[in-house]
């Protein structure tokens, strides 16, 4: 197996506000290119796994624009495992965005188009599915958010020790986005397992606070008091875009140099700038940049 590279730098922000804070970024979108790095952390512990185990076919649960369906078969083709990718069929046929680079690695017969309506019951439909088949294989939940991916999620809480200590500094606050809510769960964990005292702030964009609590227990066998949840502001709906956030990207390219995808780095990067203003925040901060840069062709931010 070879060595993953799961160290990201950081560094801080040129224009966030100053009174008090000193506001640093975290670059796991620097991780991988075609793969963001909250991604890459996770197949870091689940491809061993399922080498381990002998699989040979992968079964993905996954909407069309998936960055995690990127990077699954980017993973897949690369380790030689047989895919089926079970879809989430979409209001809009054409193919752009993440799915068209997606195609690049599916056929037609890869696919497996679910109805919305019949979504809820896409786990066990793969799993049936899965008892068809004469190889060994694994089904693939949403976002990677299975029990073998926690060990490489957890390696962004000791990076960013590892961060610290080579900058010589210590975060009281640390920002996060939550779609699935694997990845703020790992770093809740680890944090907690490294006695770190900073407070996570974790921005919901999918779920509400009972739900991801919900989660974060079931993921990790615990409860802890190392964070905080919080809300969008404005586009609140999952997925939704507005010209606040088309802004927003606009604003991080030209005053930050980093791109930030719409659906979640843009819109934590948002959120965050309020949340110090409104909250008053004091001491030094850092925000974590996950990826999913690949999004953004599918977007146009000049109207």
């Amino acid at each position: 197996m070879r060595v993953w590279n799961l160290s990201s730098r950081i560094h801080p922000l040129n224009h966030f506000p100053d009174a008090g804070v000193t506001c640093f970024v975290k670059r796991d979108d620097e991780l991988g290119c075609g793969i963001s790095g909250s991604k890459l952390r996770k197949y870091a512990s689940l491809i061993p796994y399922l080498l381990e185990k002998g699989i040979q076919h992968l079964i993905i649960i996954a909407g069309p624009q998936s960055n995690n369906l990127l990077a699954a078969l980017q993973m897949a083709r690369e380790f030689k495992l047989q895919v089926t990718a079970f879809l989430i069929k979409p209001w809009n046929t054409e193919t752009k965005g993440n799915f068209k680079l997606s195609r690049l690695f599916l056929e037609d017969k890869d696919i497996v188009w679910v109805e919305r309506k019949e979504w809820c019951d896409v786990e066990k439909n793969a799993k049936e599915y899965l008892h068809t088949l004469n190889v060994p294989a694994f089904v693939l939940s949403e976002g990677a958010s299975v029990p073998a991916a926690m060990t490489g999620a957890m390696t962004l809480a000791e990076d960013i020790i590892h961060n610290e200590h080579q900058l010589g500094l210590s975060f009281q606050h640390v920002f996060v986005d939550a779609g699935s809510g694997f990845t703020a769960s790992a770093l809740i964990k680890g944090f907690a397992e490294h006695q770190h005292k900073a407070l996570i702030h974790v921005l919901l964009l999918a779920d509400d606070e009972s739900q991801f609590n919900k989660k974060l227990t079931q993921w990790t066998g615990e409860q802890y008091a190392n964070y905080d949840c919080f809300y969008p502001s404005t586009a609140k709906a999952f997925g939704a875009i507005n010209q606040g956030i088309k802004n927003e990207v606009n604003r991080m390219a030209y005053e930050e140099g980093i791109l930030a995808d719409p659906i979640y780095s843009a819109k934590l990067f948002y959120e965050v700038r309020k949340k110090i203003e409104v909250d008053r925040l004091q001491g030094t901060l850092l925000i974590i940049h996950s990826g999913g840069t690949l999004t953004m062709p599918a977007f146009d931010y000049q109207d």
